[in-house]
């Protein structure tokens, strides 16, 4: 195999194919990146197993065949070649030959036949929609999914389209991430991994213009985003019923600013670690928000200006699962539904349905 092209543009394709190979696996193929030359088309990719990405690239061909190099040391091999275009060569001896003006590098690598085969996803069950808007679902909900949980299916967010509204949600058991907007196809659901949304959302665009295509099968779901094709494994089991906790009256709230309110978390946990996770006490009334928290560290009060129409209520929550939720919002106010001290907090957009974060309220001392 042989072959020449910029620098710029080999680096970005192995640089992101190669976030899903193995970092290490019984498997040495596993923590390289396949290079697939047919004529002046190169298909580079990476595979885990779990997750692979796949891409293509334009190139001058020379000689057309296939290798597996090391996906950490091609990428930093590349990236600090000099600047122009490099060459790579492999023979028959496994060895790859990368060079650039005067840097040359000799590599051992490993034939293509020791690839495992990336799975294919039936494409007829496919979707669009825009990359930024799929990009901020996952950011806005994936920080809600379970580390460590006995159902695996909450280590993954469930997209679940129904009446043309498509939902993403995700729950580790304490709190509630959800996120929904309009979009017209067939209703459907199914979960993804955090892992692969997480790699996900490193390729996505921020491009209003920009789409990407989701295909699934029954335990396969691939994202086509620009010249890149994700491919992932869906998570099996049952996903709690997440939507019947987020039943409530929001009739009685506190009109919170955003900013406001993460100040202020931010300056209540410079008292908290991992040792001292002692739950911050909330007080509503008099149209302001008291916030109170001591610990062996120390002891912080702190008060915010909001509009309240209920009666003054104290409860207790996790700082950091409250902090989560108010970054994940988009908006610059919202409505903070907390209806006794031992009921769920609710915090909603002021107007619609785009999102809603339910956080479990702790016992106070």
């Amino acid at each position: 195999m042989k072959f020449s092209c910029s620098k710029d543009i080999i680096l970005s394709a192995v640089q992101t194919t190669a976030k899903a190979a193995a970092g290490k696996s019984t498997i040495a193929a596993l923590e390289g990146v396949l290079m697939e030359l047919e004529g002046n088309t190169l298909t580079v990719t990476g595979y885990d197993l779990d997750i692979g990405i796949k891409t293509s690239i334009e190139v001058n061909g020379i000689e057309s065949g296939n290798i597996v190099i090391n996906a950490r040391m091609a990428g930093d091999i590349i990236r600090k070649m000099p600047t122009g275009d490099i060459t790579f060569e492999c023979g028959e001896n496994n060895v790859a030959e990368i060079s650039g003006r005067d840097t040359n590098f000799s590599v051992m690598c490993m034939s293509a036949d020791d690839y495992p085969n990336v799975p294919q996803v039936n494409p007829d069950t496919s979707f669009s929609m825009p990359q930024k808007l799929l990009k901020s679902m996952i950011v806005q909900t994936k920080f809600a999914v379970a580390v460590v949980d006995s159902k695996p299916a909450l280590m993954g967010c469930k997209f679940e389209l129904e009446d043309n509204i498509l939902s993403v949600a995700a729950v580790d058991g304490v709190r509630i991430a959800l996120r929904q907007e309009p979009l017209t196809y067939n209703n459907i659901s199914f979960i993804v991994p955090a892992k692969t949304l997480e790699e996900l959302t490193h390729i996505l665009s921020d491009d209003n213009d920009k789409n990407v295509t989701i295909s699934i099968d029954k335990n396969q779901i691939s994202f086509t985003v620009d010249s890149y094709i994700m491919i992932s494994r869906l998570l099996d089991g049952d996903f709690i019923p997440f939507k019947n906790y987020l039943k409530c009256s929001a009739d009685v709230y506190a009109e919170v600013n955003c900013r406001e309110m993460i100040e202020m978390l931010d300056r209540t946990m410079l008292i908290i670690n991992e040792k001292n996770k002692n739950p911050i006490r909330c007080e509503i009334k008099d149209n302001s928000i008291y916030m109170s928290c001591t610990t062996a560290i120390g002891k912080v009060n702190d008060k915010i200006s909001v509009k309240y129409n209920g009666e003054p209520l104290v409860i207790g929550f996790n700082a950091k699962y409250m902090l989560d939720a108010f970054k994940a919002c988009d908006t610059d106010t919202v409505k903070l539904v907390a209806t006794s001290s031992v009921a769920p907090i609710i915090i909603l957009p002021m107007e619609g349905s785009a999102f809603t974060y339910l956080v479990l309220p702790m016992r106070l001392k």
